[in-house]
């Protein structure tokens, strides 16, 4: 069986889930906030050792449970077919994954400069592999399991990929797709969320697995159907709205990023608002997406650039300041 997943984090965790559970689960690592731009007393260092040590004990006490009670899944990591390509952002008109999926994969990989080139050149050449296999396999006959959720990338790698399958027989292709569930409640009664298949943890892709569902031909044509009234519209974006996957402009998360930077002092620093959009309305996007609308207002003269990032940084550790007349603090 094929394994379709739309993210490079979705595919290392179900890499994970097919490998069980690994001898060394959890490093020591000591973290302090984007925002701190002083150094550590010995007082607080210590303190921050402190919470890091009680935090591990408790994620390697968490991993133990999981892996106790998961249920394994059956399959080859050779059989998992990542198909990264943020559909969701930049031009669709062409077929297969040309020239404009690499303009829209620079676009979003350019929020981390010293990597952008060879990633892009990475996910393009694994998801070219991957369809190749997806589509030579599928028409011998081989099922496809397809991992999606309400995500707009999800969303629109299922319509692009019914597309893809349309050159084969509809009827005879074998799709199950497993949709990622609104909760799920662990054995202590903590209820968990997700916003993606990436933030699965492996020893519950086997039980998620039974959620799965054929999908019949008419559905798939559907959806094909769909995605190709998207590519006729071709709009910089596209988005899933009231569960329904539809066009969007390139302004469309803008008030989300507004409203954040609206609350902020004068001089903020850009890692945060973006942070806060992420965190607090779960659209379904990366931080790529929002630090190119960042740098869109920046070009429009409505925020100024204060700090530089580092050379291994992502652009937007840095910090803005409001241009003085466009914002309302």
């Amino acid at each position: 069986m094929l394994e379709v997943v739309f993210g490079d984090s979705a595919a290392g965790s179900l890499r994970q889930a097919f490998a069980g559970e690994p001898a060394a689960q959890v490093s020591t690592l000591l973290y302090a906030s984007l925002e701190e731009e002083r150094e550590l007393t010995p007082e607080e260092a210590a303190q921050l050792e402190e919470k890091t040590r009680r935090w591990q004990q408790a994620e390697e006490e968490r991993l133990r449970r999981g892996w106790a009670e998961g249920l394994p899944i059956a399959g080859s990591p050779a059989d998992i077919m990542p198909l990264s390509l943020a559909l969701s952002v930049g031009e669709i008109a062409e077929e297969g994954i040309g020239p404009q999926r690499q303009t829209a994969l620079e676009g979003l990989m350019g929020t981390y400069p010293s990597i952008a080139q060879e990633v892009t050149e990475e996910l393009l050449q694994r998801s070219r592999k991957s369809l190749a296999t997806i589509l030579a396999r599928a028409g011998a006959g081989e099922e496809i399991r397809v991992w999606t959720s309400d995500t707009p990338d999800d969303a629109c790698g299922l319509a692009w990929l019914a597309h893809q399958l349309a050159a084969l027989d509809l009827e005879k292709v074998q799709v199950t797709q497993v949709k990622l569930p609104d909760f799920y409640e662990q054995s202590d009664g903590t209820v968990v969320r997700w916003r993606g298949w990436g933030e699965m943890d492996p020893w519950l892709w086997g039980r998620m697995a039974a959620l799965g569902q054929p999908l019949p031909g008419n559905f798939l044509r559907r959806l094909d159907a769909q995605w190709q009234e998207l590519q006729r519209e071709n709009t910089p974006l596209r988005a899933v709205v009231n569960g329904e996957l539809v066009s969007v402009p390139e302004t469309w998360y803008d008030p989300f990023l507004r409203k954040e930077i609206a609350a902020e002092e004068a001089e903020f620093p850009a890692a945060r608002v973006i942070g806060h959009v992420l965190g607090k309305y779960q659209l379904g996007i990366g931080d790529g997406e929002l630090a190119q609308r960042l740098w869109a207002m920046l070009r429009a003269g409505e925020l100024q650039q204060v700090t530089t990032p580092g050379p291994e940084d992502p652009i937007y550790h840095c910090r803005l300041r409001k241009t003085p007349g466009v914002w309302n603090r």
